[in-house]
């Protein structure tokens, strides 16, 4: 890219964040296609134990800037548990903060959601805070969370 291509790239970033701190709505980033191959990265239990939370990175290895998550919910059966409500939170607990970018939560598979764009901004330990609920209804009521973790170099 040429340099007045990055400039114009550089200003049209800033000016979206700039709308963000204005109050104007915020956009959603452009992301690259997304892959998650071969085995989980990690697998973490739930706050309550009674979920299984595996986490597959696209990229693999997760870089700064715009990335994606995908993650499989299983219960104590190892079946996948579906229609859930997820809100995740990148959070960076070193330095007290979070993503100014909210990610957007789709089930694409029975038991499998996909969270994107994860602003990594800065390179370090980042927590993914991810409460996981489902109302009564139709299927059991979940109120649970997980906090898988990344390290972004």
């Amino acid at each position: 890219m040429s340099p007045t291509g990055r400039r114009a790239s550089l200003l049209a970033l800033f000016a979206a964040l700039a709308g963000v701190g204005c109050g104007a709505g915020a956009t959603t980033p452009d992301m690259p296609a997304l892959v998650f191959p071969g085995p989980p990265a990690l697998t973490v239990p739930s706050a309550s134990g009674a979920l299984g939370v595996a986490v597959w990175w696209s990229p693999a290895q997760p870089t700064v800037g715009y990335d994606a998550a995908q993650l499989a919910i299983t219960d104590a059966t190892g079946a996948p548990v579906t229609g859930l409500t997820l809100t995740i939170v990148p959070w960076m607990a070193a330095h007290g903060h979070g993503s100014s970018v909210e990610p957007a939560v789709s089930e694409t598979a029975p038991g499998v959601y996909v969270a994107t764009p994860l602003d990594f901004f800065m390179s370090g330990h980042w927590e993914l805070m991810s409460a996981i609920s489902r109302p009564a209804g139709s299927a059991e009521a979940i109120d649970d969370s997980a906090e898988p973790t990344v390290d972004v170099p």
